[in-house]
């Protein structure tokens, strides 16, 4: 690994550098709890006297020519940068107070001379840190207007009341009115100016000697793209998309036309994570990939211009396709119904692990244009069945997850072309009936809105295998999960162990709209009967039929629902 610096720092040896941001990096975007979480660590280390702090990484990539520019800890260097500006406020009016002293009366008494002499060499030196060693700014951003505002507002500015419309601007302007503010409620119980200097001279050494900084400088930007994702599982400043779209915009010959797609790119994802979709779309096609891998992994396998144009041009082409996989309900490239209501159907369900199955698809040259969304519907319904049978069995979703993956790679190379394939693929993988089955007996939900979401799903299901001709309203404000036995049995003769063990059996729930759920309520069952007599829900108009309602009949209406899943959900 080219690391060719790597130290704890304290802040005045940090700040004593020249850095510039990345052009990938994103504004500045601290804002009140994060600045207030450093005023408060600021002041507990000024309490317990012998505490050093640590603020953090800075990861730092040191180019051929010099230039360091931070990977990783641009929000704390600016705001560092602010709040040592503020310090030199205070130093700057003390400063003029006492030259202005010296021109009115001559001389200065020892304490004044302490005074200005102290004010003055910490304006200077918070000068140095701004200025850095080359006579030109410590921090250069990499937004030019945010850099001039830094630079004319904030290093060389007093603070404003007028709010900013640019967020980065606003957010940079409320950091320097907190700590001016913060810093001016300190000095107010102050009764002398050399309490005052006392004060500020707290501060001041407490930020710039016993804040420290884990500082990693590397020559290569490859090595200090992996030490930050090695360090940054969480609360990080850049997503892994933001560094590959600098690996890329660097890999291309053309940066303004990378640019260009990859903005497509985001604007047909439509607000949809694109770290998510990256991988998902990378492991449509290579080797599966954890996230935290995903960087190195691209940057391994696509080292040339032409290989970087032609991940750029597959990323535009496959992010609407993953757009309508995720909001099937504004789906605008996929318009088969059937196809739209089994994607519904697996969102439901909370289902992701599949994605790079259909995106394998997309891509796929064995499957003609014309074919796409009717093959891409008949392995969507396999999935479905697939997904449901392991969410019935609580199997872990990371098996699926290389499952598909591995299924993905072999759709993209053409080895899998036909639904028969595919088919016996997943059925060598799948939960098989006779456990299905037993684990369908028992099944009970929650009160969870994902396993509502999940009953819902199984209960429209059966209800559409008995009457294929009527549809169940979709929209769950309308078909509310009625408890047969229900969860205020007060007027029922049920133990409470018999109680709390069924409520949320499958056999104990039903659909019924707002009005007729209303009607049942907590009635006896006896009362609740005439209220199932009155649904058109085949299922539900079944429990007349009973003549009571206890655990044997639930676990009986339960098995009778296990039989007809091996029908439903059939591989």
């Amino acid at each position: 690994m080219a690391l060719q610096n790597c130290s704890i720092s304290q802040m005045n040896q940090f700040l004593n550098s020249e850095f510039y941001i990345p052009n990938y990096q994103r504004e500045y975007t601290w804002e009140d709890p994060e600045i207030g979480d450093l005023w408060d660590d600021l002041q507990a280390t000024i309490q317990n006297n012998d505490t050093v702090h640590f603020f953090g990484q800075i990861v730092v990539h040191c180019d051929g020519e010099g230039k360091k520019y931070i990977i990783d800890g641009q929000q704390r260097t600016i705001t560092s940068m602010i709040f040592m500006r503020t310090l030199q406020i205070f130093y700057e009016e003390l400063n003029v107070k006492y030259a202005n002293l010296q021109i009115e009366k001559g001389e200065l008494s020892e304490n004044q001379l302490d005074i200005k002499s102290n004010a003055a060499d910490h304006f200077s030196d918070i000068s140095a840190i701004h200025l850095g060693r080359r006579n030109s700014r410590h921090l250069h951003l990499s937004d030019p207007a945010d850099d001039r505002f830094f630079c004319n507002e904030i290093l060389f500015g007093y603070p404003q009341n007028n709010k900013l419309k640019k967020k980065s601007y606003e957010r940079m302007r409320k950091a320097y009115g907190y700590f001016h503010d913060k810093m001016a409620v300190e000095l107010e119980t102050c009764n002398s100016d050399l309490e005052i200097m006392g004060v500020l001279d707290k501060y001041y050494d407490t930020f710039t000697k016993k804040f420290s900084v884990l500082y990693m400088e590397a020559t290569k930007l490859e090595e200090a793209f992996v030490i930050f994702e090695t360090l940054n599982a969480r609360g990080r400043d850049l997503e892994t998309s933001d560094l590959l779209k600098n690996f890329i915009f660097r890999q291309s010959n053309d940066v303004n036309e990378a640019e260009k797609k990859w903005n497509q790119m985001i604007d047909r994802l439509d607000g949809a994570e694109p770290t998510k979709y990256i991988r998902y779309y990378w492991n449509s096609s290579h080797e599966f990939t954890r996230e935290k891998e995903l960087y190195r992994s691209i940057s391994k396998i696509i080292d040339s211009p032409s290989k970087t144009k032609g991940l750029l041009d597959s990323l535009v082409v496959c992010a609407q396709c993953y757009h309508d996989i995720l909001y099937p309900e504004k789906a605008g490239v996929y318009t088969n119904p059937d196809l739209i209501t089994c994607l519904k159907a697996l969102k439901a369900l909370r289902a992701s692990t599949f994605y790079p199955v259909l995106l394998a698809v997309q891509q796929s040259p064995a499957i003609r244009e014309e074919d796409r969304e009717t093959f891409l519907l008949g392995i969507v319904r396999i999935i479905e069945i697939y997904v449901f049978r392991n969410i019935i069995c609580n199997v872990n979703p990371n098996t699926a997850e290389r499952v598909f993956a591995s299924l993905a790679r072999d759709i993209y190379r053409g080895e899998l072309n036909t639904l028969d394939q595919i088919s016996v693929r997943l059925s060598k993988s799948i939960v098989d009936n006779g456990t299905f089955r037993t684990a369908f007996e028992v099944w009970e939900g929650t009160g969870s809105s994902s396993s509502k979401d999940v009953i819902r799903y199984i209960l429209r299901k059966i209800h559409k295998y008995y009457d294929r001709t009527n549809e169940l309203n979709l929209d769950n404000s309308e078909v509310h999960i009625e408890h047969i036995m229900p969860e205020d049995a007060t007027k029922w003769n049920v133990s409470e162990e018999d109680h709390e063990g069924y409520l949320w059996r499958l056999g104990n729930l039903a659909l019924l709209s707002g009005k007729l759920n209303k009607q049942g309520s907590n009635r006896p069952f006896e009362e609740k009967k005439a209220v199932y007599a009155e649904s058109w829900i085949k299922p539900n108009r079944e429990l007349v039929n009973y003549a009571e309602w206890t655990p044997k009949e639930i676990e009986e209406r339960q098995e009778k629902f296990a039989k007809i899943a091996l029908e439903i959900w059939a591989l």
